[in-house]
């Protein structure tokens, strides 16, 4: 009887096997978009142009305080070249990031503030696709919407 409570202990303290590898993958995914809200404060075109995927679109719908909103598509490249001439200072934050990721496919979705010079402009919701090439989580496409009332404080 003692050597089955004794091998049940062993077999309870014997090494569990490793966590699957998403927490991983969260931890890269993260870093990525960690990586473009670094670019978009620092106006970084070298950065946008490393990261993310030329062939991607950035979606923006702009809400109006009557209700109407106004739809913007570009592509990357676009965003890019944009980037490399913008002179404003930008500060994006988001927080309660949701993230799901399956294989090597990606989308973080998060509330954000946007400040211009110091100054909030607007707030909204990001939405970004993310795409695994190479071994490196490269943004394919932004979604997000411009909403400049109800913004939290600075």
């Amino acid at each position: 009887m003692s050597l089955i409570v004794l091998a049940s202990f062993l077999a309870a303290q014997a090494a569990k096997p490793n966590p699957p590898a998403v927490s991983d993958e969260r931890a890269a995914v993260m870093a990525a978009v960690d990586r473009v809200f670094a670019a978009i404060n620092s106006n970084d075109a070298a950065a946008f142009k490393e990261m993310m995927v030329p062939e991607g679109t950035n979606v923006s719908v702009r809400y109006q305080p009557d209700g109407s909103a106004t739809l913007r598509v570009k592509t990357n490249l676009q965003e890019i070249a944009e980037a490399a001439t913008e002179k404003r200072r930008f500060t994006e934050k988001y927080w309660d990031p949701t993230l799901l990721i399956h294989n090597g496919v990606a989308m973080f979705w998060a509330p954000y503030s946007f400040d211009i010079d110091g100054k909030r402009s607007h707030c909204g919701i990001d939405q970004f696709d993310f795409v695994k090439i190479d071994g490196q989580w490269k943004l394919a496409n932004s979604m997000w919407t411009v909403e400049p009332d109800g913004c939290p404080k600075q």
